[in-house]
């Protein structure tokens, strides 16, 4: 199966004459093994070789850093094709792994070309940065033609595609770091570019997605012991109403704004970086309510312990109403800030 004058002519067909190769290779794409060999495993390859390259001159890079990255890059390919694959089914799309590979393959030609030109000095983290959000816009135009997802659900598909790609990418890599990490260098530009002050893209995406860790991390910490009578205290429910008066607000406007970005794009209006990187970041911090609520708790000083027992007492009080003593004294004060409450609670 090995052609490479036909990998070529599909890396180039990706990156200057994207549509027409896509629906050119269509017909082959139901072997992921063809594709695995014609273009996933050359992208891979020729795109550390030229990292090297471009390294050794510029930050010694090295032949183990190298070959760790080609084991990096085809796990992460292989994990991104059955993401968008496996959420198309969910989606009322194609369910097809082999789908999915030529799919992201063809989007991410100019990603790969960026990360190797990533070590470029100065210029190659904004190179890559901009190729990388060039891949992005391919991978949402490509996935309806490859994954037949409806268009009524290809923002739904896409946003959740990101996240869970997002989770599972920060998780393989806090796994693999005790055993990557005393052999590679840093690579030039990812510092600066996960600071406050850098461009959007990865470090914006990434950061969110760190940043609500540590939040996570913090919150299993906390600890509380519910009262005896189970009772609860009028200052609890209406610090938890206020909560959940603000997180259905703030999930309200993320939704809207990344509703308008995602029209957008369906009209193939050109998004900037910087709004590809907020619908990013938005969609990143939008895993769930729950992670709206857990920052409010976190920000102002509050313990997610006691925040969670109190959701279950209501919750326990909105279906069993009158159970007993405690439960109707819960429930009373349910029904005093029911509207509030509702969007958490009765759900």
């Amino acid at each position: 199966m090995l052609n490479p004058a036909r990998t070529i002519e599909l890396i180039k067909g990706a990156f200057f004459d994207a549509e027409a190769t896509w629906q050119n290779y269509l017909p082959e794409s139901d072997d992921w093994q063809k594709t695995a060999l014609l273009l996933t495993v050359p992208l891979i390859i020729s795109a550390a070789i030229l990292g090297y390259v471009i390294g050794f001159f510029s930050a010694g890079s090295s032949l183990l850093q190298t070959l760790i990255t080609i084991v990096m890059s085809a796990i992460a390919a292989g994990l991104v094709a059955f993401i968008v694959s496996a959420l198309a089914g969910m989606f009322d799309g194609k369910a097809s792994f082999a789908r999915g590979l030529a799919a992201t393959s063809l989007a991410f030609v100019p990603g790969y070309l960026g990360q190797a030109l990533n070590w470029l000095p100065w210029i190659g983290t904004i190179v890559a940065l901009a190729l990388f959000v060039y891949a992005l816009i391919l991978l949402w135009r490509v996935i309806p033609v490859y994954l037949d997802v409806p268009d009524s659900k290809r923002a739904g598909h896409y946003i959740t595609t990101l996240i869970v790609t997002i989770v599972a990418m920060v998780i393989i890599s806090l796994v693999m770091r005790p055993i990557i990490a005393p052999t590679m260098p840093e690579m030039p530009g990812i510092a600066e570019s996960t600071s406050g002050d850098a461009p959007p893209g990865f470090g914006g995406v990434l950061g969110e997605a760190m940043r609500q860790g540590e939040l996570m991390q913090a919150a299993g910490e906390d600890e509380y012991e519910p009262p005896a009578d189970g009772k609860l205290k009028e200052s609890q429910v209406r610090e938890f109403a206020r909560i959940a008066q603000r997180a259905a607000e703030i999930m309200d406007e993320k939704a809207e704004r990344i509703r308008e970005l995602s029209e957008r794009a369906e009209k193939d209006e050109e998004l900037s970086i910087s709004e590809m990187s907020e619908m990013m970041r938005g969609a990143t911090s939008m895993m769930g309510i729950h992670t709206i609520e857990l920052e409010l708790v976190k920000s102002a000083g509050g313990n997610w312990a006691e925040y969670e027992w109190v959701k279950s007492a209501l919750r326990t009080a909105y279906v069993q109403k009158d159970l007993n003593e405690s439960v109707a004294h819960n429930y009373a004060l349910y029904e005093k800030y029911e509207d509030e409450l509702r969007p958490l609670v009765a759900r």
